[in-house]
């Protein structure tokens, strides 16, 4: 049929043409706009599938939860067209979407769980993987007490298809380490990842960025420097995945404490991720600038090329220091403030610095 020629030209465009996956995105949308003026149901879903797959590098995820919503609706009324395990693995990512829009309810997210969970077992998949979204929402809010419970019972059940790889998994024992304090054993336990025996799409990424800023922290400064040498190789290699502002949030930090000409080159490159980003990512990139601002004189003046839709852009590219002090810690409040309200707790405002 001729509309499934002109998709075909689309996805050939989008990997032959589109350098970003911002306009990837756009192929694929057209795409999909096809398959559905043509009711072709098969087509429409493998193509979210790959809209899915190239939105999950970019900090502006925008179509992510109506599309799974088109999807799941398309399962449920032919589940036997569509792989259910590749659909739960995208549930996965849309699990972290909610969790990450403090307007999503608890009883909403509680419920979005629950589906999770019902479809895992239905499928007959354990629930290893359902533990470890409620794992990472726990290292999020840095709660050590939940943190250690769902640790437990994402290990008291065996692996399957469900679960994360063996990097990510790693990866998310090491943060646990590192968020409860215990620094050399976080250092310990993420050897194997140092020395990329086990890797994934952001591991080790962003197990260096996480070891720069707990290093720097802990006054481990030659931990520190070789771990953020490695961050930086890494990232240099992932130009275009604005998700990854969180990390890079990080190493700002550390920057600031070590190399401050570099540290406002990095807000100057990489703050229009933040722009784009979602609640979650800007609370914790708001969070590190809070950090490492904090150790600049706030009355000395920036030189600073900020984008035009910052809310502090002016003309001049000059900025005091402490208004972009007090401007992100505003930032910071106000969305910890979101998650907090959501969440019945304080454990967002309580990572703020002051």
């Amino acid at each position: 049929m001729r509309y499934t020629l002109e998709i075909q030209k689309l996805l050939n465009q989008a990997e032959e043409l589109a350098i970003h996956p911002k306009d990837k995105v756009k192929y694929y949308l057209k795409a999909i706009y096809l398959a559905d003026e043509n009711d072709d149901v098969e087509w429409a879903f493998d193509l979210r599938i790959n809209l899915l797959d190239t939105e999950w590098g970019l900090a502006d995820r925008q179509h992510f939860i109506p599309t799974f919503t088109w999807l799941l609706d398309a399962y449920d009324q032919n589940p036997d067209l569509f792989d259910a395990e590749e659909l739960l693995w995208k549930y996965k990512w849309i699990i972290d979407e909610v969790y990450s829009n403090p307007d999503v309810s608890l009883e909403q997210t509680e419920d979005i769980l629950a589906d999770f969970k019902r479809r895992i077992e239905e499928q007959g998949y354990g629930l290893r993987a359902y533990y470890t979204k409620r794992l990472h929402e726990a290292l999020d809010q840095k709660d050590i007490e939940k943190t250690q419970e769902y640790l437990t019972l994402v290990n008291d059940i065996p692996r399957d298809h469900l679960s994360d790889c063996q990097a990510c998994e790693m990866d998310t024992e090491v943060m646990t380490l590192l968020n409860g304090g215990n620094f050399h054993a976080g250092y310990e336990k993420a050897q194997p990842l140092l020395s990329k025996q086990y890797t994934c799409a952001h591991v080790p990424l962003v197990t260096h960025c996480n070891l720069t800023y707990h290093a720097i922290i802990n006054k481990e400064e030659e931990i520190a420097a070789q771990q953020f040498k490695y961050a930086e190789e890494a990232l240099a290699e992932r130009e275009d995945e604005s998700s990854l502002i969180r990390p890079i949030g990080q190493l700002i930090v550390y920057l600031f404490h070590t190399n401050k000409e570099l540290a406002w080159q990095y807000v100057e490159r990489y703050l229009p991720w933040n722009l784009e980003s979602d609640r979650n990512r800007s609370f914790f990139f708001a969070k590190y600038m809070v950090e490492g601002l904090r150790l600049e004189n706030e009355s000395e003046r920036i030189t600073l090329q900020l984008p035009a839709e910052h809310p502090l852009y002016n003309d001049d590219n000059t900025y005091l220091i402490g208004d972009l002090h007090k401007y992100y810690h505003s930032i910071a409040i106000n969305l910890g403030k979101q998650f907090d309200v959501r969440n019945g707790n304080s454990n967002f405002i309580n990572q703020i610095v002051a």
